[in-house]
Protein backbone atom coordinates (compact mmCIF):
# COMPACT_ATOMS: atom_id res chain seq x y z
CA UNK A 1 0.00 0.00 0.00
CA UNK A 2 1.51 2.99 -0.88
CA UNK A 3 2.42 5.49 1.43
CA UNK A 4 -0.12 8.75 1.34
CA UNK A 5 1.95 12.24 0.93
CA UNK A 6 1.67 14.81 3.29
CA UNK A 7 1.14 18.20 1.59
CA UNK A 8 4.19 20.49 1.61
CA UNK A 9 3.73 23.31 4.56
CA UNK A 10 3.61 26.60 3.35
CA UNK A 11 6.45 28.63 5.41
CA UNK A 12 4.81 31.99 4.40
CA UNK A 13 1.13 30.55 4.99
CA UNK A 14 2.03 30.35 8.99
CA UNK A 15 4.03 33.71 9.00
CA UNK A 16 0.99 35.96 7.89
CA UNK A 17 -1.51 33.72 9.75
CA UNK A 18 0.34 34.15 12.64
CA UNK A 19 1.13 37.91 12.31
CA UNK A 20 -2.61 39.34 10.48
CA UNK A 21 -3.32 41.49 12.69
CA UNK A 22 0.43 43.22 12.35
CA UNK A 23 -0.40 43.41 8.82
CA UNK A 24 -3.55 44.87 8.42
CA UNK A 25 -2.37 47.84 10.88
CA UNK A 26 0.92 48.43 8.82
CA UNK A 27 -1.27 48.46 5.54
CA UNK A 28 -3.15 50.78 7.81
CA UNK A 29 -0.61 52.97 8.41
CA UNK A 30 1.34 53.14 5.23
CA UNK A 31 -1.95 53.70 3.23
CA UNK A 32 -2.13 56.64 5.69
CA UNK A 33 1.21 58.13 5.31
CA UNK A 34 0.76 57.99 1.67
CA UNK A 35 -2.59 60.22 1.99
CA UNK A 36 -5.16 58.07 0.38
CA UNK A 37 -6.94 57.72 3.43
CA UNK A 38 -7.63 61.45 4.36
CA UNK A 39 -10.96 62.59 6.71
CA UNK A 40 -11.25 58.48 6.51
CA UNK A 41 -12.66 56.84 9.70
CA UNK A 42 -10.37 53.51 10.77
CA UNK A 43 -13.69 51.24 9.57
CA UNK A 44 -13.83 53.19 5.99
CA UNK A 45 -10.46 53.18 5.38
CA UNK A 46 -10.27 49.05 6.20
CA UNK A 47 -13.04 48.26 4.57
CA UNK A 48 -12.97 44.94 2.74
CA UNK A 49 -9.14 44.65 3.12
CA UNK A 50 -9.17 42.42 6.26
CA UNK A 51 -11.75 39.94 4.37
CA UNK A 52 -9.33 40.14 1.48
CA UNK A 53 -6.23 39.36 3.02
CA UNK A 54 -7.82 36.31 4.92
CA UNK A 55 -8.90 35.39 1.38
CA UNK A 56 -5.15 35.44 0.53
CA UNK A 57 -3.60 33.51 3.63
CA UNK A 58 -6.58 30.80 3.18
CA UNK A 59 -5.01 30.48 -0.48
CA UNK A 60 -1.42 29.97 0.72
CA UNK A 61 -3.13 27.17 2.71
CA UNK A 62 -0.89 23.92 1.40
CA UNK A 63 -4.14 21.96 0.85
CA UNK A 64 -5.63 24.92 -1.34
CA UNK A 65 -5.10 23.28 -4.52
CA UNK A 66 -6.47 24.03 -6.99
CA UNK A 67 -6.33 27.73 -6.19
CA UNK A 68 -10.10 28.72 -4.57
CA UNK A 69 -11.35 31.01 -7.18
CA UNK A 70 -11.62 35.28 -5.75
CA UNK A 71 -14.78 36.32 -3.84
CA UNK A 72 -16.63 39.29 -4.00
CA UNK A 73 -14.60 41.23 -1.48
CA UNK A 74 -12.57 43.03 -3.64
CA UNK A 75 -15.57 44.06 -5.95
CA UNK A 76 -17.35 45.58 -2.78
CA UNK A 77 -14.18 47.29 -2.10
CA UNK A 78 -13.80 48.78 -5.16
CA UNK A 79 -17.74 50.25 -4.97
CA UNK A 80 -17.06 51.44 -1.48
CA UNK A 81 -13.99 53.72 -2.65
CA UNK A 82 -16.06 55.03 -5.41
CA UNK A 83 -18.40 55.92 -2.89
CA UNK A 84 -16.01 57.71 -1.00
CA UNK A 85 -14.54 59.75 -4.13
CA UNK A 86 -11.04 58.00 -4.25
CA UNK A 87 -10.28 57.71 -7.64
CA UNK A 88 -8.72 54.43 -9.72
CA UNK A 89 -4.79 55.31 -8.46
CA UNK A 90 -5.39 55.53 -5.61
CA UNK A 91 -7.32 52.15 -5.24
CA UNK A 92 -4.53 50.52 -7.12
CA UNK A 93 -2.04 52.08 -5.22
CA UNK A 94 -4.02 49.97 -1.93
CA UNK A 95 -2.79 46.94 -3.65
CA UNK A 96 0.41 47.68 -3.86
CA UNK A 97 0.85 49.07 -0.59
CA UNK A 98 -0.72 45.79 0.55
CA UNK A 99 2.61 43.79 -1.67
CA UNK A 100 4.86 46.05 0.23
CA UNK A 101 3.27 45.41 3.42
CA UNK A 102 3.31 41.47 3.14
CA UNK A 103 6.83 41.77 2.61
CA UNK A 104 8.06 43.54 5.12
CA UNK A 105 6.42 40.94 7.23
CA UNK A 106 8.01 38.22 5.62
CA UNK A 107 11.63 40.24 6.33
CA UNK A 108 11.24 40.83 9.63
CA UNK A 109 9.98 37.33 10.03
CA UNK A 110 13.81 36.10 8.64
CA UNK A 111 11.91 33.76 6.10
CA UNK A 112 11.22 33.76 2.39
CA UNK A 113 8.73 33.59 -0.22
CA UNK A 114 8.71 30.28 -2.76
CA UNK A 115 8.29 30.92 -6.22
CA UNK A 116 4.84 29.12 -5.95
CA UNK A 117 4.22 31.91 -3.06
CA UNK A 118 4.79 34.45 -4.84
CA UNK A 119 2.74 32.99 -7.68
CA UNK A 120 0.07 33.13 -5.81
CA UNK A 121 0.17 36.01 -4.07
CA UNK A 122 0.83 38.30 -7.41
CA UNK A 123 -2.28 36.22 -9.26
CA UNK A 124 -4.25 37.02 -5.61
CA UNK A 125 -3.29 40.84 -5.64
CA UNK A 126 -3.73 41.29 -9.60
CA UNK A 127 -6.81 39.44 -9.62
CA UNK A 128 -7.85 41.53 -6.83
CA UNK A 129 -6.75 44.84 -8.94
CA UNK A 130 -8.55 43.65 -11.62
CA UNK A 131 -12.05 43.30 -9.57
CA UNK A 132 -11.56 46.38 -7.80
CA UNK A 133 -10.97 48.34 -10.40
CA UNK A 134 -13.49 47.02 -13.15
CA UNK A 135 -16.09 47.38 -10.52
CA UNK A 136 -15.02 50.99 -9.50
CA UNK A 137 -15.28 51.84 -13.33
CA UNK A 138 -18.40 50.39 -13.85
CA UNK A 139 -19.97 52.13 -11.10
CA UNK A 140 -18.74 55.21 -11.71
CA UNK A 141 -19.79 54.76 -16.01
CA UNK A 142 -23.19 53.97 -14.69
CA UNK A 143 -23.29 57.32 -12.09
CA UNK A 144 -21.89 58.91 -15.07
CA UNK A 145 -24.49 58.20 -17.52
CA UNK A 146 -27.14 58.50 -14.70
CA UNK A 147 -26.19 62.36 -14.12
CA UNK A 148 -26.39 62.54 -17.70
CA UNK A 149 -29.44 61.48 -18.14
CA UNK A 150 -30.90 63.53 -15.13
CA UNK A 151 -29.43 66.44 -16.73
CA UNK A 152 -30.67 66.12 -19.65
CA UNK A 153 -34.56 65.42 -18.55
CA UNK A 154 -33.89 68.30 -16.29
CA UNK A 155 -33.02 70.52 -19.49
CA UNK A 156 -35.84 68.95 -21.05
CA UNK A 157 -38.46 69.79 -18.75
CA UNK A 158 -37.24 73.30 -18.13
CA UNK A 159 -37.49 74.26 -21.93
CA UNK A 160 -40.62 72.49 -22.23
CA UNK A 161 -42.94 74.79 -19.96
CA UNK A 162 -41.29 78.45 -21.40
CA UNK A 163 -41.65 76.61 -24.85
CA UNK A 164 -45.38 75.90 -24.53
CA UNK A 165 -46.21 79.31 -23.17
CA UNK A 166 -44.31 80.89 -26.25
CA UNK A 167 -46.09 78.53 -28.31
CA UNK A 168 -49.76 79.86 -26.75
CA UNK A 169 -48.71 83.49 -27.33
CA UNK A 170 -47.51 83.08 -30.47
CA UNK A 171 -51.08 81.40 -32.00
CA UNK A 172 -52.63 84.43 -29.73
CA UNK A 173 -50.50 87.14 -31.77
CA UNK A 174 -51.12 84.75 -35.08
CA UNK A 175 -55.21 85.32 -34.30
CA UNK A 176 -54.97 88.87 -33.81
CA UNK A 177 -56.30 88.62 -30.52
CA UNK A 178 -54.16 91.35 -28.55
CA UNK A 179 -54.85 90.82 -24.64
CA UNK A 180 -54.76 94.04 -23.24
CA UNK A 181 -51.22 95.77 -22.82
CA UNK A 182 -50.09 93.52 -25.12
CA UNK A 183 -50.08 90.58 -22.87
CA UNK A 184 -48.92 87.82 -25.46
CA UNK A 185 -46.05 90.17 -26.78
CA UNK A 186 -44.69 90.33 -22.88
CA UNK A 187 -45.41 86.19 -22.49
CA UNK A 188 -43.85 85.71 -25.80
CA UNK A 189 -40.74 87.52 -24.98
CA UNK A 190 -40.12 86.13 -21.18
CA UNK A 191 -40.44 82.73 -22.40
CA UNK A 192 -38.42 82.62 -25.52
CA UNK A 193 -35.78 84.61 -23.06
CA UNK A 194 -36.21 81.64 -20.63
CA UNK A 195 -34.87 79.31 -23.12
CA UNK A 196 -32.19 81.39 -24.33
CA UNK A 197 -30.99 80.91 -20.84
CA UNK A 198 -31.68 77.56 -20.18
CA UNK A 199 -29.65 76.83 -23.08
CA UNK A 200 -27.26 79.21 -22.37
CA UNK A 201 -26.79 77.79 -19.01
CA UNK A 202 -26.37 74.15 -20.60
CA UNK A 203 -23.91 75.02 -23.04
CA UNK A 204 -21.74 77.26 -20.25
CA UNK A 205 -21.83 73.79 -17.79
CA UNK A 206 -20.98 71.72 -20.66
CA UNK A 207 -17.97 73.70 -21.38
CA UNK A 208 -16.77 74.55 -18.19
CA UNK A 209 -16.93 70.67 -17.36
CA UNK A 210 -14.88 69.73 -20.23
CA UNK A 211 -12.13 72.09 -19.03
CA UNK A 212 -12.33 74.58 -21.83
CA UNK A 213 -10.22 77.62 -21.58
CA UNK A 214 -11.61 80.49 -20.87
CA UNK A 215 -11.17 83.33 -24.02
CA UNK A 216 -9.84 86.16 -21.78
CA UNK A 217 -10.38 90.21 -22.95
CA UNK A 218 -10.69 93.24 -20.97
CA UNK A 219 -14.86 94.20 -19.91
CA UNK A 220 -15.67 97.45 -18.29
CA UNK A 221 -17.44 96.13 -15.58
CA UNK A 222 -20.06 98.83 -15.40
CA UNK A 223 -21.32 98.48 -18.91
CA UNK A 224 -20.90 94.49 -18.98
CA UNK A 225 -23.23 94.71 -15.16
CA UNK A 226 -25.68 97.25 -16.78
CA UNK A 227 -26.59 95.54 -19.54
CA UNK A 228 -27.31 92.23 -17.61
CA UNK A 229 -29.22 94.45 -15.43
CA UNK A 230 -31.26 96.22 -18.28
CA UNK A 231 -32.20 92.22 -19.65
CA UNK A 232 -33.36 91.64 -16.14
CA UNK A 233 -35.66 94.64 -15.94
CA UNK A 234 -38.84 92.72 -16.71
CA UNK A 235 -38.14 90.45 -13.84
CA UNK A 236 -37.35 92.76 -11.47
CA UNK A 237 -40.60 95.01 -12.20
CA UNK A 238 -42.83 91.21 -12.50
CA UNK A 239 -41.39 90.35 -8.82
CA UNK A 240 -41.99 94.09 -7.63
CA UNK A 241 -37.92 94.57 -6.25
CA UNK A 242 -35.42 97.03 -6.96
CA UNK A 243 -32.13 96.69 -8.58
CA UNK A 244 -29.26 98.87 -7.74
CA UNK A 245 -26.00 98.70 -9.56
CA UNK A 246 -22.98 100.69 -7.70
CA UNK A 247 -20.06 100.14 -9.64
CA UNK A 248 -17.66 102.29 -10.75
CA UNK A 249 -17.39 103.60 -14.08
CA UNK A 250 -13.61 103.19 -14.74
CA UNK A 251 -13.37 99.72 -13.28
CA UNK A 252 -12.09 97.22 -15.70
CA UNK A 253 -11.76 93.36 -15.47
CA UNK A 254 -10.49 90.38 -17.58
CA UNK A 255 -12.23 88.08 -18.29
CA UNK A 256 -14.23 85.47 -20.54
CA UNK A 257 -17.29 87.29 -21.36
CA UNK A 258 -19.69 84.37 -21.97
CA UNK A 259 -18.51 82.82 -18.69
CA UNK A 260 -18.65 85.55 -16.38
CA UNK A 261 -22.07 87.00 -18.33
CA UNK A 262 -23.33 83.47 -17.43
CA UNK A 263 -22.16 83.93 -13.58
CA UNK A 264 -23.31 87.22 -13.10
CA UNK A 265 -26.91 86.11 -14.66
CA UNK A 266 -27.15 83.34 -13.01
CA UNK A 267 -26.47 85.27 -9.72
CA UNK A 268 -29.11 87.93 -10.40
CA UNK A 269 -32.08 85.71 -11.27
CA UNK A 270 -31.24 83.88 -8.30
CA UNK A 271 -31.59 87.22 -6.64
CA UNK A 272 -34.36 87.98 -8.04
CA UNK A 273 -36.27 84.94 -7.86
CA UNK A 274 -36.11 84.59 -3.97
CA UNK A 275 -36.35 88.04 -2.78
CA UNK A 276 -39.49 89.14 -1.33
CA UNK A 277 -41.56 91.61 -3.25
CA UNK A 278 -40.12 95.35 -2.55
CA UNK A 279 -36.86 94.46 -1.56
CA UNK A 280 -34.16 96.18 -3.07
CA UNK A 281 -31.33 94.01 -5.01
CA UNK A 282 -27.69 95.54 -4.95
CA UNK A 283 -24.72 94.58 -7.40
CA UNK A 284 -22.07 96.32 -6.57
CA UNK A 285 -18.09 95.88 -7.16
CA UNK A 286 -14.64 97.45 -5.94
CA UNK A 287 -10.65 96.78 -6.29
CA UNK A 288 -8.47 96.00 -3.89
CA UNK A 289 -4.33 94.89 -4.34
CA UNK A 290 -4.54 92.18 -6.81
CA UNK A 291 -8.40 91.44 -6.95
CA UNK A 292 -12.11 92.83 -7.50
CA UNK A 293 -14.73 91.93 -5.64
CA UNK A 294 -18.49 91.39 -7.24
CA UNK A 295 -21.16 91.11 -4.81
CA UNK A 296 -24.92 90.71 -5.31
CA UNK A 297 -27.00 90.99 -2.14
CA UNK A 298 -30.53 89.68 -2.49
CA UNK A 299 -33.78 90.38 0.02
CA UNK A 300 -34.30 86.94 0.32
CA UNK A 301 -34.77 87.11 4.28
CA UNK A 302 -31.68 84.99 4.70
CA UNK A 303 -30.91 81.26 3.90
CA UNK A 304 -32.32 78.20 5.23
CA UNK A 305 -30.84 75.71 7.90
CA UNK A 306 -27.99 73.86 6.20
CA UNK A 307 -24.76 74.18 4.81
CA UNK A 308 -24.32 77.41 2.71
CA UNK A 309 -21.43 76.24 0.70
CA UNK A 310 -23.93 73.03 -0.51
CA UNK A 311 -25.59 75.57 -2.41
CA UNK A 312 -23.39 75.77 -4.95
CA UNK A 313 -23.62 71.73 -5.94
CA UNK A 314 -24.87 71.02 -8.88
CA UNK A 315 -28.90 70.53 -8.84
CA UNK A 316 -29.29 71.41 -5.24
CA UNK A 317 -31.96 74.11 -4.70
CA UNK A 318 -32.49 76.47 -1.67
CA UNK A 319 -36.43 77.09 -2.43
CA UNK A 320 -39.21 75.22 -1.08
CA UNK A 321 -40.73 75.15 -4.94
CA UNK A 322 -37.96 73.53 -6.27
CA UNK A 323 -38.54 75.61 -9.59
CA UNK A 324 -35.41 75.64 -11.61
CA UNK A 325 -33.31 72.65 -11.90
CA UNK A 326 -30.07 73.72 -9.39
CA UNK A 327 -26.99 74.47 -11.96
CA UNK A 328 -27.21 78.22 -11.81
CA UNK A 329 -25.27 78.86 -8.74
CA UNK A 330 -22.69 75.54 -9.68
CA UNK A 331 -22.09 77.15 -13.15
CA UNK A 332 -21.63 80.52 -11.29
CA UNK A 333 -18.85 78.51 -9.13
CA UNK A 334 -17.34 77.14 -11.98
CA UNK A 335 -16.70 80.25 -13.93
CA UNK A 336 -15.43 82.18 -10.71
CA UNK A 337 -12.82 79.03 -10.54
CA UNK A 338 -12.25 79.37 -14.30
CA UNK A 339 -10.47 82.70 -13.75
CA UNK A 340 -8.94 81.08 -11.19
CA UNK A 341 -11.35 82.87 -8.49
CA UNK A 342 -13.69 81.92 -6.51
CA UNK A 343 -17.14 82.41 -4.97
CA UNK A 344 -19.06 82.33 -1.66
CA UNK A 345 -22.60 83.06 0.25
CA UNK A 346 -22.51 85.56 3.45
CA UNK A 347 -25.82 85.01 5.33
CA UNK A 348 -27.56 88.05 6.61
CA UNK A 349 -30.08 86.66 8.63
CA UNK A 350 -33.25 88.07 8.69
CA UNK A 351 -32.50 90.26 5.53
CA UNK A 352 -31.27 88.27 2.79
CA UNK A 353 -27.54 86.79 0.91
CA UNK A 354 -24.66 88.29 -0.48
CA UNK A 355 -22.70 86.03 -3.35
CA UNK A 356 -19.28 87.05 -3.79
CA UNK A 357 -17.51 86.35 -6.78
CA UNK A 358 -13.22 87.12 -5.85
CA UNK A 359 -11.41 87.64 -9.04
CA UNK A 360 -8.12 88.56 -9.74
CA UNK A 361 -7.28 92.12 -10.88
CA UNK A 362 -6.64 93.23 -14.37
CA UNK A 363 -2.76 94.25 -14.72
CA UNK A 364 -2.37 97.25 -15.70
CA UNK A 365 0.56 97.94 -17.89
CA UNK A 366 3.32 100.81 -16.70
Amino acid sequence: MAEEKTPPRSVLYDVLRSNRDALIQRWMHATSREGTADALTPAELLDRIPFFIDELILALHPEALPLPALGETAIEHGAQRLGLGFNVGEVVREYGVLHRSILAIVAESGTSISPGEQQIIAKWLNGGIASAVSQYVSERDAELHRSASEHLGFIAHEIRNPLSSARMAFDILRRGELTKGGRAVDLLHRNLRRIVEVVDNALSHASLKMGVTPRIEVVPLRTFIDEIAFDASADTEEKQVTLQVNIPESLEIEADVRLLRSAISNLLQNAIKFSHPGATITVRALQTPGEVRIEVEDGCGGLPPGRAQDLFMPLVQRGADQSGFGLGLAIAQQAAEAHNGTIRVRDLPGQGCVFTINLPAREIAR
